[in-house]
């Protein structure tokens, strides 16, 4: 582990998420409003850092979730939906990349830090708030049988 990422998990609290890389919530507000799913706080954010080692797995919520790039390499954001798979550049290194994207509730993503060697620090913004009821990893024959022109991308990212 470099030591930038090694400070980065120290500094900010980082510990590990379920669906890869590290996390640490930085804000939760107050308000909450009601969804379909049950009263959720408004809005939640965290930091979020992937190293180029790690994947965050094809997942789904039941929110929209903006990412907000940071520091380090670009980070790729794998959406599968209706219309086939696409990815996201965030960051700032490469001509198509953008400092934020927003991934629309309900779309299934995940993300890759393409680069060796480095890694990407990010903050999603998720609202309404994110719960862990409205998360769910998706395996990779859920996947396939869903997306099978995109057998390479989910052997990657798949659960």
């Amino acid at each position: 582990m470099t030591t930038r990422i090694a400070e980065l998990i120290k500094e900010l609290n980082l510990k590990p998420h379920p669906e890869g890389g590290y996390y640490a919530e930085t804000y939760r507000s107050k308000e909450n409003v009601v969804t379909s799913s049950g009263t959720r706080n408004m809005m939640t954010a965290i930091y979020f850092l992937l190293t180029s080692n790690d994947i965050s797995r094809f997942h789904v919520i039941k929110s929209d979730e903006l990412w907000f790039h940071h520091e380090g390499s670009d980070l790729s954001v794998h959406v599968l939906d209706e219309n086939g798979h696409r990815v996201l550049r965030l960051g700032n290194t490469h001509a198509s990349a953008k400092p934020q994207h927003l991934v629309p509730a309900g779309k299934i993503f995940g993300s890759t830090v393409d680069d060796n060697n480095t890694y990407a620090l990010v903050s999603c913004v998720v609202a309404p708030g994110f719960d862990f009821q409205d998360f769910r990893m998706l395996s990779k024959d859920e996947l396939n049988k869903r997306f099978p022109d995109y057998k390479d991308v989910i052997r990657k990212l798949g659960v």
